[in-house]
């Protein structure tokens, strides 16, 4: 159905209504005129006007039973408002008959009911009921003037008010012709006025609908494209507990989301739990943490009244808070360490004296025993766990203190290869293969030397170790991006050794955390890498599978700032030195 008659339908039924409410007004006062008429002798026969009247009454009682039963169906409504205005046509028509016929004035009444039908038709149905009327009318006035029908007069042909006979009009030719011609005309042109006046409104106000559908489409689709570019996941509930509407970020949280507010309306009033989501109560709005695919959200549900009062539904808001979380994490931790590493530097500044007391007076007592005896062994199991001991808190001793980092220009080529130069001797021993490719094309890169040395020297000893029967480390560097400040210089140091298994793999970084046999590593080697690459503005991460070894990617941006490197220059920055 086009819109155009969807909205004369939708006006149909509204109009129905209001005609079914007017003929009980015009029933009414019909009634109480007959009444009237007979007290004053103007009628001539009370009882058929009194049954039309209560005819009327009954028909427009079944035309509202009707009507409440079939509004929702278009096709009986409009046969419904047919039916009344034949009714009404007939039912006029017999009044006027027993109420004096061509001489009773109220004879143009039919012309209300032909515009009642303009009104609630089309304009081809309203001049077929403007015919049906002139038919009905010009019937009557000939039976009546033939005497086929017995005449009713309206004043008894004699008028009580002032004495005089009054002629019988319904038997002149004359007057009925201009009669029946004033009538006629009177109801054409109402029609026609009416029905033109009708048509143009509807028209009209089909024209103000498609306006208004289609603002509200426009409006629909802003909103719809504001709620879809949004980064919050926006899910609409209706009074119904259905999930209405969500935006494309709400597309993967959407279930979850609407789960959580579900189940803590139902857990509030100990109900089902969709249900509770359509109730008016706001108390339910509120807000939770929801983590789902690893992702972790923050979900608020609240209510949603028009500018009525009328409730709406509810709507959910889930905004990713993983960043923040992840975030919030890392500042604990560093709080943490940041303790610890106090706390620890104090246990350990204080335990190294006694321990350096102990290895001395170790040493003095080994050299009054002869090598060989039991005592000989106990005293070089002392010395060597004093030593660890030792180790340990000068690593701590390393990892807490803070000292000045001096930056300058640097190629990284060179010191990549001083620190490969350093550990080619241990290498051999093992039987380890070096394979170099290194980008002579390097720009110089700012930054401290000797924190850098460090971390390369940690990473190819880390990388020995895992090599112990032989093996192959492959050292590259080279650049992602342009030889500029927009590029990255990328350092790797792969080998094929023991690998790290998957369970060790996300805490390798972690401050203590080391896969080596107890008393051999401290566990702040790599921690202190990543400290001093973040330090320098650059990321450290590794990939590994166990039994085929592991591969460490340096990230380094390249910065070149003059009056930045000048600066650093004069200010050194603080950063932590780790153990080699």
């Amino acid at each position: 159905m086009n819109l155009a008659k969807d909205l004369f339908q939708e006006e149909l039924i509204e109009r129905l209504f209001w005609f079914i409410r007017l003929r009980w007004i015009a029933a009414g006062g019909v009634l109480s005129a007959i009444l009237l008429a007979n007290m004053g002798g103007l009628i001539e026969s009370l009882t058929p006007l009194v049954s039309i009247s209560l005819v009327l009454l009954g028909l427009n009682g079944l035309f509202y039973y009707h009507a409440t039963r079939v509004q929702e169906d278009y096709g009986w409504v409009t046969a419904n408002a047919r039916v009344q205005v034949i009714c009404d046509l007939v039912i006029l028509t017999l009044l006027i008959h027993f109420s004096g016929g061509a001489e009773n004035p109220f004879l143009f009444f039919f012309v209300f009911h032909t515009i009642l039908a303009s009104i609630l038709l089309e304009k081809r149905e309203s001049y077929m009921f403007a015919f049906t009327a002139m038919l009905l009318c010009g019937v009557m006035i000939l039976l009546e003037y033939t005497g086929t029908v017995m005449h009713h007069c309206m004043l008894l042909h004699h008028n009580p008010f002032i004495g005089i006979t009054v002629p019988e009009l319904w038997k002149n030719p004359a007057y009925l012709s201009v009669t029946f011609f004033v009538f006629v005309t009177t109801l054409l042109i109402s029609t026609y006025l009416t029905g033109s006046v009708a048509t143009r409104l509807r028209e009209r106000s089909s024209r103000l609908r498609v306006l208004q559908e289609e603002l509200l489409r426009v409006e629909k689709y802003k909103w719809r494209a504001v709620l879809e570019c949004m980064r919050e996941g926006v899910v609409f509930v209706d009074n119904e507990g259905e999930l209405a509407f969500y935006n494309a970020s709400a597309a993967d949280i959407k279930d979850e989301a609407l789960t959580s507010c579900s189940a803590h309306a139902a857990a509030s009033k100990g109900g089902d739990a969709h249900p509770e989501l359509s109730g008016e109560d706001h108390s339910h709005d509120f807000s939770r943490t929801l983590n789902v695919g690893g992702r972790i959200y923050e979900s608020t549900c609240s209510s949603i009244d028009d500018s009525e009062g009328g409730h709406l539904g509810r709507v959910i808001i889930s905004r990713d808070i993983t960043e923040r979380k992840e975030m919030e994490r890392k500042l604990m931790h560093q709080e943490k360490m940041t303790v610890i590493g106090k706390m620890g530097a104090g246990i350990a500044h204080e335990l190294n004296n006694p321990l350096g007391v102990i290895s001395m007076f170790t040493q003095m007592a080994m050299k009054k025993v002869f090598p060989g005896e039991p005592m000989y062994d106990y005293l070089d199991t002392i010395g060597r766990n004093t030593e660890v001991c030792k180790k340990v808190i000068q690593g701590l001793l390393t990892y807490a203190r803070m000292v000045p980092t001096h930056r300058r220009s640097l190629d990284l080529n060179e010191c990549i290869n001083d620190v490969l130069f350093m550990c080619k001797p241990l290498m051999e021993k093992q039987g380890i293969v070096l394979e170099t490719r290194l980008n002579k094309n390097l720009p110089n890169y700012v930054g401290d030397p000797d924190q850098l040395r460090q971390v390369f020297m940690n990473l190819v000893i880390n990388a020995i170790h895992a090599m112990e029967s032989g093996g192959r480390l492959k050292v590259l560097a080279g650049m992602d991006g342009r030889a500029d400040t927009d590029g990255t210089i990328r350092i790797t140091f792969g080998d094929n050794g023991t690998g790290i298994s998957p369970k060790d793999l996300p805490g390798i970084f972690e401050p203590f955390f080391t896969t080596k046999p107890e008393g051999v590593g401290t566990g702040l080697g790599l921690s202190t890498c990543k400290n001093i690459l973040e330090g320098h503005g650059g990321s450290i991460s590794v990939e590994s599978e166990e039994g085929k070894g592991s591969t460490f990617t340096i990230l380094l941006p390249v910065k070149e700032d003059v009056e930045g490197f000048s600066k650093l220059e004069e200010e050194p920055v603080e950063g932590p030195v780790g153990l080699a």
